[in-house]
């Protein structure tokens, strides 16, 4: 006589659907995300393609949050305004013997222009009241551009007018001690500065950069969205949505499946 096998001590459901769900079994060490068994080691492509499908308008949302938060603290700082000059500190003559000691005298002159008695002498020139020459050095950046026997010089402020002002008084004033030094040398030793591009130009604003922080905002976004996707997936119960997943999670096969009913079906059916 036929004997009739039993049925496993596990409780499953009377229907597989397309949403059945199963007791979740306990945890696999190598499924990807601690997912059931019958996942594989590492995920496929398709598999994190879904998952990002999946997970899609969380990954939006975030990213949308972010970059309108950037944008919106951009808009709580105080915005600041950058004016640019350039001076030119050419040799006399072209030559090994002076053009050498021109490229060292460019490193000492970008210190000068960044010092405190500098500051204080632009102070003095434009009668600027409450500013400290500590706070007004700090504001004045130069650089050397070796190559070229060029300075560029630039002050930020948070008025335009004022930030271009200084410049232009920061430039007049380091070409008034060039030219001053070069009075008591030789001619044929004498280095000449000028200012370029009819001085400083008017200041734009340098902070808050919007594109910058909303390239910030959306590339914080996208990484928190993904990360924020990865968990929720990681906290997502087990759903059978295939026959061939039942047969891997149970180890038995599937004799038959009975599709899921719609309820204006079961209504019909219940009557």
């Amino acid at each position: 006589m036929f004997k009739r096998p039993r049925l496993p001590t596990r409780r499953l459901c009377a229907r597989i659907g397309p949403e059945t769900r199963f007791p979740a079994p306990p945890p696999s060490r190598s499924g990807a995300f601690g997912k059931t068994g019958f996942q594989k080691d590492a995920m496929e492509l398709w598999e994190y393609l879904e998952v990002l499908i999946r997970w899609a308008w969380v990954i939006v949302l975030v990213t949308a949050l972010c970059t309108a938060g950037a944008l919106g603290l951009g808009k709580l700082q105080t915005p600041r305004y950058t004016s640019a000059v350039e001076v030119a500190v050419t040799p006399s003559r072209l030559d090994q013997t002076l053009s050498q000691p021109v490229l060292g005298l460019l490193r000492n002159y970008v210190a000068s222009i960044q010092a405190e008695s500098m500051a204080r002498r632009v102070i003095e020139r434009l009668g600027l009241q409450g500013v400290t020459a500590e706070a007004l050095s700090g504001r004045i950046v130069a650089e050397a551009s070796q190559s070229e026997y060029k300075i560029a010089i630039e002050v930020t402020e948070r008025e335009p007018t004022l930030a271009q002002r200084e410049a232009q008084a920061v430039a007049e004033l380091f070409v008034s001690n060039v030219q001053a030094f070069a009075a008591r040398q030789d001619p044929r030793d004498r280095l000449n500065a000028s200012i370029l591009s009819g001085g400083a130009q008017p200041a734009g604003q340098s902070w808050p950069r919007k594109k910058l922080l909303a390239l910030a905002g959306v590339g914080g976004g996208l990484l928190l969205g993904l990360l924020l996707a990865l968990a929720l997936e990681w906290a997502r119960p087990d759903v059978l949505r295939e026959p061939e997943q039942a047969e891997a999670w149970l180890g038995m096969p599937v004799m038959g499946t009975i599709p899921a009913v719609s309820k204006s079906k079961r209504r019909l059916l219940r009557r």
